[in-house]
């Protein structure tokens, strides 16, 4: 329980502004990925994974019963 408590007061917190380079390198990083068409058909894949994945997390955590996660060739998902 104290990692959970832990986790959460870490969440909330108040954290330092990311320095404005590293803002504005994450912002073309993700421009970059969603804007090529060929980076975009590969990662759109691992984004939608993820994306899915921590909706089965919190089923799981908030003590619901995950079956399985569902993927769509067109990136789509279903718990």
């Amino acid at each position: 329980m104290d990692v959970l408590v832990s986790l959460w007061h870490g969440l909330i917190e108040r954290h330092d502004s990311l320095p404005p380079a590293t803002a504005w390198l994450t912002i073309a990083a993700a421009a970059l990925v969603v804007l090529v068409p060929p980076l975009w058909r590969v990662s759109r894949h691992g984004i939608t994974i993820v994306h899915e994945g921590g909706h089965g997390f919190a089923a799981t955590v908030s003590g619901r019963r995950l079956s399985g996660i569902r993927l769509h060739s067109d990136t789509s998902g279903l718990r």
